[in-house]
């Protein structure tokens, strides 16, 4: 992900904060945008969902998916797109 958003000269990672990951994400964040050369442009933060109200809507498109029927229906009409990681 952190060469996609180098590719796309993205200024800013926000991602949600899980307090059993965030020092691994942070070690393998401050790597990795070494390795790509983005480490003067590109700035990652953990935040909550509360802190940046849009971390919500992947929670929301997922539930959609799960549920499935007319709710997977729905969120089709987005066109997502699935990124494995």
């Amino acid at each position: 992900m952190v060469a996609d958003l180098a590719v796309a000269r993205a200024q800013l990672l926000v991602l949600e904060t899980d307090d059993s990951v965030v020092e691994w994400d942070k070690r393998l964040l401050y790597r990795r945008v070494r390795e790509v050369g983005c480490a003067d442009t590109l700035q990652y933060r953990h935040l909550r969902a509360h802190e940046e109200p849009l971390l919500m809507i992947p929670d929301a498109v997922s539930w959609c998916w799960h549920r499935g029927g007319e709710w997977r229906a729905r969120i089709e009409e987005m066109d997502p797109v699935v990124q494995r990681l």
